[in-house]
């Protein structure tokens, strides 16, 4: 499916409106900025990109862009996520409202004609709007992709992030300033399953975190019991059945992406030393005389 451009025509016809920008934040990008880029360099007003540190193009290719791009390589200090560099993203653009996104995003025109008629509205301060995910290079209608709805457009001077790797967003607004959008963003996703796998590898942080704070234990069932739980949840409870084969992969692989978090969680609380077991093989040792042996 292809990616439509933005009719510029439309963009002109909506008259004076706020300034908008565009904050993402990138590692290693050069596939999928140079598509992200040209979606969105004809109708924004700035594109702020903070970069983690990528070896490869991804510098070059932004700071090529023009001059809508400020490139900001601000690698991830210890203790740092992914909401303390969209948090910089925020801090260094100029633009009075935002529109947060991945690389691996595109806005179709009619998201875009809508948010620039939307970011007009006095009574707003920020907007939700819908996604629709790819999974594997297809649209996923299930398994809980369709129920991503979160605020990524908010005035800039009003709103921040918080977490590790799904980051929210915190706006100092209430309820009845936030809009909802009707369009979706298209989210890519990951190139191929195995860059899925890499990024559920990250992923796990964060989940065996939730259940750390969760289970004060993990019992052996638990490695049964959480996975199947997984499995039922996106397969059935969020419809990944909608999607087919599609759906069936996704829901294993989450449920596996839960006995990986489990895992981990045992493993923290039930630590063993290496240095136990060196001391062990020392010990076995003692007495030993090698004349005796055979």
């Amino acid at each position: 499916m292809a990616i439509p451009a933005f009719d510029q025509a439309d963009d002109r016809a909506l008259g004076d409106s706020p300034t908008l920008g565009v904050v993402a934040i990138a590692w290693n990008e050069e596939r999928d900025l140079p598509g992200f880029l040209a979606n969105l360099i004809g109708w924004v007003d700035e594109i702020v990109i903070v970069d983690d540190g990528s070896t490869d193009r991804t510098p070059e290719i932004a700071k090529a862009a023009g001059e809508k791009i400020s490139f900001i390589a601000s690698p991830r200090g210890s203790g740092e996520y992914f909401a303390d560099q969209r948090n910089k993203g925020i801090r260094a653009a100029s633009s009075a409202w935002l529109l947060h996104m991945d690389v691996d995003e595109r806005v179709p025109p009619e998201l875009a004609t809508e948010i620039r008629n939307a970011i007009r509205d006095n009574s707003k301060d920020g907007y939700r709007f819908r996604r629709l995910n790819y999974f594997l290079h297809r649209p996923m209608r299930g398994g809980g992709w369709q129920d991503w709805n979160m605020i990524h457009l908010a005035r800039r001077d009003l709103f921040h992030f918080e977490g590790m790797f799904h980051e929210r967003c915190v706006l100092s607004a209430p309820v009845s300033r936030i809009g909802q959008l009707k369009e979706r963003m298209w989210h890519l996703n990951d190139i191929s399953y195995n860059a899925r796998m890499r990024k559920s590898l990250v992923y796990s942080e964060e989940q065996a975190k939730r259940l750390s704070e969760r289970y004060r234990r993990i019992r052996w069932f638990h490695f049964l019991m959480l996975p199947a739980l997984e499995f039922l949840r996106k397969y059935i409870y969020r419809k990944g059945y909608r999607d087919g084969t599609l759906g069936l992969l996704f829901a294993v692989h989450s449920a596996d992406a839960m006995f990986r978090a489990t895992a981990l969680v045992w493993d923290q609380q039930n630590p063993a030393a290496r240095a136990d077991i060196e001391v062990e093989v020392s010990q076995s040792w003692k007495g030993y005389n090698p004349k005796n042996s055979g």
